[in-house]
């Protein structure tokens, strides 16, 4: 999509001049003669840079530039004055201008403070996304090296790379928003904004006014236009976390959105057209919240053409190490404090329990660890009592499995049997209580006798 400039100019003769100069540079252009216009197009779509005359004939330009900056805070005004009062120039400034520039100019004076207005732009947005693709590379949900660990990023990758909806699925805790993160820091669109928002968090009215926005006098408390987190996301990527949590009323209205790429502020008559990527995650089951009623099927089947299952810490237990020492050296850098040692015996602790919480529960006990520990190193009894005084459960077996003439094999695939049984043939939920992946159950199904059922 091509630059959007704003001409804000009373001038008809320069601003129609200005307009076809900057349309021949490949620029798309809006005109307004008067502050109120220029604010009126603002609201109505995103412009990277606007150019303003100081001196308006119906509100000052230094009022345009605060009002500007309401609506966009990332907005990069350039004044224009015939008045070259340093005074004029310094208070623009201090309003948010980023730049200004005399009357009369040459138009490639302008075209090379256009040019750098521009650079400064892309170099905050460079700058910002390295920053968040550094941390999404150091998040505890994107550290390990376990087989399941190994998956989960080579789906992540690719899926990352296309422009599909994404609908992750995991227990709470697990990382789904860190999967997220990663999904939009590879992707086409690292560049642009990443917005988040909580299904869960808000009741249903102030959900709908945070999602589409609302015009003035949409509602009593509507005491001026708000921009809602599609626009603000435009570009970019809209995580939608907790998405089962959303009502059945803004269901469809979502769905619209995912359809068609456009809606309506709330109050509003116009189609605001936007470019967002969709990414949703749940701890919920969507399937059966789809049978039960309480979820819209297409919506679901939307959502869902990118698909990522996040695994939970017990079914990648061979990463737990390295994300104790990686929790451990993070909080010990926040509280000021060298890391502490976690011995071996610490380790199996950990590696040991089964992690409810999943990462979000061991980043927590080992934030607490930190804190309590004596002596640089974390013991058992700097661990909870349901961590330090667990007895993993014995595994239990059918009495063709006790047989000591059994292989090993044979007793692996016995066992293997059991929980499939027990878990009515769910292959996903019997791969978890065995603490494998389901693509390594398949694999052990496939070699044994009773093959892939």
């Amino acid at each position: 999509m091509p630059t959007s400039i704003l001409i804000i100019e009373d001038d008809e003769t320069l601003r129609l001049t200005l307009g076809g100069f900057l349309r021949r540079q490949g620029f798309a252009v809006d005109e307004a003669a008067t502050g109120e216009q220029g604010i009126a197009l603002a609201q109505e779509r995103r412009h990277e840079l606007v150019l303003l005359d100081i001196r308006l004939p119906d509100i000052q330009g230094l009022e345009v530039i605060a009002r500007l900056r309401e609506l966009d805070s990332e907005a990069l005004v350039v004044t224009m004055t015939a008045y070259p009062e340093v005074r004029t120039a310094v208070a623009a400034l201090k309003a948010g201008a980023y730049d200004y520039i005399n009357k009369p100019f040459d138009l490639e004076d302008l075209a090379s403070l256009i040019g750098r207005a521009l650079e400064t732009r892309r170099l905050r947005h460079e700058v910002e996304w390295r920053r968040a693709q550094s941390a999404v590379c150091e998040l505890e949900g994107l550290i390990g090296d376990s087989p399941a660990f190994r998956e989960l990023v080579a789906v992540t990758h690719k899926i990352a790379a296309s422009r599909v909806p994404v609908l992750i699925r995991g227990e709470s805790g697990s990382g789904k928003e860190r999967v997220a993160r990663a999904i939009h820091c590879q992707s086409p669109r690292a560049n642009g904004p990443w917005v988040t928002l909580n299904c869960s968090a808000l009741p249903e009215g102030l959900m709908e006014s945070e999602m589409f926005g609302h015009e003035k006098g949409a509602f009593t408390d509507a005491k001026a236009l708000k921009r809602g987190l599609l626009e603000l996301a435009d570009g970019g990527t809209l995580f939608l976390d907790e998405i089962g949590d959303l009502s059945l009323s803004l269901q469809p209205k979502l769905l619209r959105v995912l359809e068609t790429q456009s809606f309506r502020r709330l109050g509003g008559s116009r189609e605001i057209q936007v470019d967002v990527r969709f990414v949703a995650a749940t701890h919920r089951n969507l399937p059966e919240m789809v049978q039960r009623g309480r979820f819209r099927e297409d919506l679901y089947y939307r959502l869902n053409v990118g698909a990522i299952d996040v695994p939970p810490l017990r079914a990648r237990r061979e990463d737990i190490p390295v994300l104790a020492r990686h929790f451990l050296r993070a909080a010990a850098l926040a509280t000021g404090l060298a890391p502490p040692e976690l011995p071996s015996e610490s380790t199996a602790l950990l590696s040991g329990y089964t992690w409810p919480g999943n990462v979000r529960e061991l980043r927590n006990v080992l934030e607490r660890a930190v804190i309590l520990c004596e002596g640089g190193t974390i013991g058992p009894a700097q661990l909870p009592l349901e961590i330090s005084r667990a007895v993993p459960p014995a595994p239990t077996f059918n009495a063709a499995v006790t047989d000591i003439t059994a292989t090993l094999a044979e007793v692996e695939a016995a066992h293997i049997r059991v929980v499939l049984a027990q878990c009515d043939g769910n292959k996903t939920h019997a791969a978890e209580l065995l603490g494998i992946t389901r693509l390594t159950l398949r694999n052990k199904l496939k070699g044994s006798e009773f093959g892939d059922e």
